[in-house]
């Protein structure tokens, strides 16, 4: 069997290294546009401020490894069409032809149509090319005033970089409250209070119409100039459906593709970035746009080339981020989408420490946790504190996969000892909260 790849990303490279694993005798060939393979997209604002040393520090695994795993690679490829009729990809190296093809062709970074947005000194992040420009930017001009335009995941974490390297941060974001998706107001509030001490400052429900100079010197809102020597572009991504489209597949905000990761021809698979999967809470389509949602997706698509009868769950869209030392945790609907979407719900929310209160050494933790009245099930969570978000979120979203209600986050037995956590912790105290609206 001949198996072809496109994206060389962490949905390909993690797609081909299952693969091998399962068939060691199928032909794998993986095809992408940069030099190498798989390396982390996250930890790129870290490249920036200099707590990752190097760009190439965060390429997972050097191209030879995956050479001597016998997966042939084609990089530096660009691809110009699939051919479904020959089963046969096309590049500007030439034909290859395949018996199973998986797209993982990710996403690429949005770019409103803001007047001077091409100028120097205007930037995305989502490259390792990317990183080195803003990195040769900054060892060159040494900019004081950065403007950060939108306050998601990857445009708060360049605000944080900008800051620790001594820059003014202004974060300009059209909704009204940073990680808009993410989190409620209430829960936002937390975050960029602590990210305001820290020197970064937020304009929202505003945006840039334009960005002045070149090299860049102020952005514009409205009738006012900010002064700014370096703007970062992190208004989200799109997923990268241009290839798919033409090839006569069905796809919308992403490729469609079943609960194998099949799209609507089933020779044909797309994981990672660029696949439409299912909501766990509304049941409708989405995207996935999360590293631990390509792994998934590649070895739910390499085990069902393999033979085995696996589906890719619905999806909560767990995920975490730190951000000057205070840790944010999400998944599924916010309380603000569950409104608009009409479901009714029961919420909890819990203002506490991460250790008894008598025990030195505690940090504050808000934890919210939200509940579908309809079936009591557990359908989202937010969570900020200094220190153990990770392994909270980590459990609700554990619980909320498993199709836990109200009273099994209640009840859940959890673990104590004065240096790390109280004996009742946290989480079942905000389930308490919500269970008390059910009554």
């Amino acid at each position: 069997m001949k198996i072809v790849v496109i994206g060389s990303g962490t949905a390909g490279s993690n797609f081909a290294l299952f693969m091998r694993k399962l068939d060691r005798k199928a032909e794998i060939i993986v095809i992408g546009k940069e030099p190498t393979m798989q390396y982390s997209p996250c930890a790129l604002p870290h490249v920036i401020s200099g707590t990752i040393e190097k760009p190439e520090d965060v390429i997972v695994f050097p191209n030879e490894f995956y050479e001597k795993q016998k997966i042939q690679l084609m990089l530096n490829t660009e691809v110009r069409a699939i051919d479904r009729e020959r089963k046969a990809v096309i590049t500007d190296k030439g034909e290859v032809p395949y018996d199973k093809l998986v797209l993982a062709v990710g996403s690429k970074a949005f770019v409103p149509p803001i007047k001077g947005v091409e100028n120097e000194g205007v930037f995305t992040l989502k490259s390792l090319d990317d990183v080195r420009r803003i990195k040769a930017y900054i060892a060159e001009r040494k900019p004081k005033k950065a403007v950060v335009i939108g306050a998601g995941l990857i445009g708060l974490e360049g605000a944080e970089a900008f800051a620790k390297l001594g820059m003014e941060v202004l974060v300009v974001e059209l909704m009204d409250r940073l990680l808009p998706t993410m989190l409620d107001k209430d829960t936002a509030k937390l975050v960029q209070a602590e990210m305001e001490k820290h020197g970064v400052s937020f304009r929202f429900n505003e945006g840039v119409s334009e960005i002045i100079g070149s090299p860049v010197k102020a952005v514009k809102m409205g009738d006012e100039e900010v002064p700014a020597d370096l703007v970062l572009v992190a208004t989200g991504v799109r997923a990268n459906v241009d290839l798919a489209k033409a090839a006569g597949l069905e796809v919308n905000r992403g490729i469609v593709v079943n609960e194998h990761l099949q799209t609507s021809d089933p020779d044909i698979y797309a994981i990672g970035d660029c696949a439409e999967v299912i909501d766990a809470v509304t049941g409708q389509r989405t995207l996935s746009q999360l590293g631990t949602s390509a792994v998934r997706m590649a070895k739910v698509a390499a085990e069902h080339i393999a033979g085995k009868n696996v589906a890719f769950r619905p999806v909560f869209n767990t995920a975490i981020t730190e951000l000057f030392g205070l840790e944010i945790g999400t998944f599924g609907i916010t309380e603000d989408r569950a409104k608009r979407e009409g479901i009714e719900i029961a919420v909890g929310k819990f203002k506490g420490s991460t250790k008894p209160e008598y025990y030195p050494g505690g940090k504050p933790i808000t934890v919210k946790v939200i509940f579908r009245k309809s079936d009591r099930k557990l359908i989202g969570a937010q969570i900020v504190g200094g220190e153990r978000v990770w392994g909270r979120i980590m459990t609700l979203s554990a619980l909320a996969q498993k199709g836990a209600i109200v009273e099994d986050v209640v009840y859940l037995e959890t673990a104590y000892a004065p240096p790390v956590s109280p004996t009742i912790d946290p989480i079942s105290v905000a389930a308490e909260m919500a269970l008390r609206r059910f009554r």
